[in-house]
């Protein structure tokens, strides 16, 4: 069983995001010297995907998932208005749940 989850958020789907995902500000500064790179996001079909991360030049306060987010993105057809929720355990996983406009999960066959 998977430790407690350190943080949970949701993200959604905004137009111009297959390049890449911007993390919250708060989970940002609390996380940023202390998780690995790339991170492991698993889905909740149990599919494993590597995703690095950089701290946005602009605001260093801010993390954004580059490398491997968009082969996430297209592999699940996201589109604007789904969401994932998103828990992080230290200090290298994410566990996501993909959410359809109507908030329903989608369960993706393996």
């Amino acid at each position: 069983m998977p430790p407690l989850t350190d943080f949970r958020f949701f993200r959604f789907i905004i137009p111009n995001m297959e390049n890449q995902i911007r993390m919250p500000v708060a989970f940002s500064n609390v996380v940023r010297d202390n998780m690995s790179n790339p991170i492991e996001v698993i889905t909740t079909n149990g599919q494993l995907w590597n995703i690095s991360w950089v701290v946005e030049g602009e605001h260093p306060h801010r993390i954004v998932f580059t490398g491997g987010w968009r082969a996430f993105y297209e592999h699940y057809h996201l589109q604007i208005g789904d969401s994932r929720l998103l828990s992080y355990h230290q200090p290298k996983f994410f566990y996501v749940a993909i959410h359809d406009t109507r908030f329903c999960e989608i369960n993706y066959e393996r």
